[in-house]
C-alpha cells in the first residue's frame, strides 16, 4: 500500500457519523430533561439556599449541553470531510 495515499471506507465513516448524530440528539434530550426536572424541583424549593441550588444545577446543565453540541459538530465535520474526499476522488477518476 502506498503510504502517500489516504484510504478510507466511506460506509463505515457514514455509519459512525450517523451514530454521532444520534448520540448528540440523545445528549440534547437528556439535557432538556434535566432542565425540566430541575425546574420542577426548584418550583418546590425555597429558602436561604434556593439560589445556590439553581446555580449548581446550571453548572451541571451547561456542560451537558456543550457536550451534545460538540458531539454534533464532530459528526458534521466528519461528514463534510468524507463528502469532500469522495468528490475529490470522483473528480480525479474522470
Amino acid at each position: 500500500m502506498d503510504p502517500s495515499i489516504i484510504t478510507y471506507m466511506p460506509g463505515a465513516i457514514e455509519s459512525a457519523t450517523g451514530t454521532l448524530g444520534s448520540a448528540s440528539a440523545a445528549l440534547a434530550q437528556c439535557q432538556a430533561d434535566l432542565v425540566n426536572i430541575n425546574a420542577l424541583l426548584a418550583s418546590h424549593m425555597g429558602g436561604k439556599y434556593h439560589a445556590s441550588y439553581q446555580e449548581a444545577m446550571l453548572r451541571i446543565e451547561q456542560p451537558l449541553q456543550h457536550l451534545a453540541e460538540t458531539v454534533g459538530v464532530h459528526g458534521n465535520v466528519l461528514n463534510s470531510i468524507t463528502h469532500d474526499a469522495l468528490a475529490l476522488d470522483a473528480s480525479l477518476a474522470t
